[in-house]
């Protein structure tokens, strides 16, 4: 088992737990299931399996988390948590 790349992906399917009453990420906003949410789960599932899909997804991972908008991190997800504000 990899347990860093496991480790990563319970992190990442802890926040991007479900939808919202609008259908989007609660963490993200993107539509649900979001692109973070599949990856994870492919990572959690790759975590289990032979060291060469685990590495793969582990890459696939770290890159995900380096694009604009995709990002998992705090100022996304207060963003994300604000943007009604704006439209009401």
């Amino acid at each position: 088992m990899d347990r860093l790349l496991w480790r990563d992906a319970q992190q990442m399917l802890g926040r991007h737990a479900g939808a919202d009453h609008e259908g989007n990420c609660v963490w993200c906003g993107w539509r649900w299931p979001c692109a973070p949410r599949r990856l994870a789960e492919r990572a959690d599932a790759a975590s289990r399996r032979p060291w060469r899909e685990a590495w793969t997804l582990r890459h696939d991972l770290n890159s995900i988390r380096a694009m604009p908008g995709f990002g998992d991190n705090v100022d996304r997800h207060e963003r994300s948590r604000n943007r009604g504000a704006y439209y009401d």
